[in-house]
């Protein structure tokens, strides 16, 4: 028996854009996980992760829905994606999340070892 030929799917490609990179940077402006941008914007996370993760091809409508949901214009995303707005990577926000999350002594550890890297 012949093995079925798998169907290639859109999802199978990455291909990461600005244009998704800023959605999941302005998600992250409002606090919301992908489950909570999910509920939000009445679509699956997986919709959210193929989004902006270049899984999938945006399309004019589904960016303004984002943008409806995020509380940002069309007109902002565009100066955004045009200017010299610099879309921060996932690390950054990781790093800032954790450090939310840490006691007052943890803190100043933590300050103090970031400190070594600018050489103060």
């Amino acid at each position: 028996m012949k093995p079925k030929k798998k169907k290639a799917r859109r999802s199978d490609t990455k291909i990461e854009t600005n244009e998704g990179r800023l959605l999941a940077y302005l998600r992250e402006s409002r606090n919301l996980s992908m489950r909570k941008a999910a509920e939000l914007l009445t679509v699956s996370s997986t919709l959210i992760n193929h989004a902006e993760n270049g899984r999938m091809d945006l399309t004019h409508g589904l960016i303004l829905k984002f943008l409806n949901a995020y509380g940002y214009t069309f007109e902002e995303f565009e100066g955004m994606l045009k200017g010299d707005f610099r879309i921060p990577e996932h690390t950054r926000s990781e790093c800032i999340e954790i450090i939310k999350r840490l006691d007052e002594q943890k803190l100043k550890t933590v300050k103090a070892f970031l400190s070594t890297f600018l050489g103060n």
